[in-house]
């Protein structure tokens, strides 16, 4: 069964939701957002956290040669990660909810409407990371899809330059309010 939608219907769609969001938020909550969402992309996507894997395993070995200054033989690093596919998708989400509700109870709802559209910036970014996440799970592993859908993935580059200039008239339409609430009214 086909969806109604295209790839790039469903990529907007889901954008919007991700600027809606920011917008309700605002710029502080969204910021702490996305520090969890880099966190999680960094920690848990299967390429970086092999390598960070990689990393960590060869650091007594960094630190043997900086104390002794002779080469020590580094281990092996491990062949796999620790976690399956579906605890890794897991894991990922519950480090951008915990994300999300430690925004939520750091900050305040914001007052000004400058504030709500500064968020709608840090809002989109943390979506494009979340969808490339998506989409690298969803890719192909060893020849097979992990879950079939009648849609393509859509690649979040190829639609860099429309989240850039969204994300620049959402900075004007700020710095515009902004502007508009610290000149005084004329009697």
């Amino acid at each position: 069964m086909l969806l109604p939608v295209t790839d790039q219907g469903c990529f907007f769609v889901v954008t919007f939701g991700f600027g809606v969001v920011g917008f309700m938020r605002g710029w502080r909550r969204e910021i702490v957002s996305l520090v969890f969402v880099l966190l999680a992309v960094f920690l848990i996507h299967p390429d970086s956290a092999k390598t960070f894997g990689q990393t960590i395993v060869r650091l007594p070995a960094v630190i043997g040669y900086l104390a002794t200054g002779t080469p020590q033989p580094a281990p092996d690093p491990p062949i796999k990660g620790p976690l399956v596919p579906w605890e890794s998708l897991a894991l990922f989400f519950i480090a951008v909810v915990v994300g999300y509700v430690v925004g939520n109870k750091v900050f305040a709802r914001p007052a000004a409407h400058h504030e709500r559209f500064i968020g709608i910036i840090p809002a989109l970014i943390s979506g494009a990371f979340i969808l490339a996440y998506v989409d690298t799970f969803l890719s192909q592993q060893g020849g097979q899809p992990r879950v079939t859908v009648a849609v393509g993935t859509p690649d979040p580059a190829n639609y860099l330059p429309i989240l850039f200039v969204v994300a620049i008239i959402a900075l004007v339409i700020a710095l515009i309010a902004a502007r508009a609430k610290k000149t005084p009214a004329k009697k």
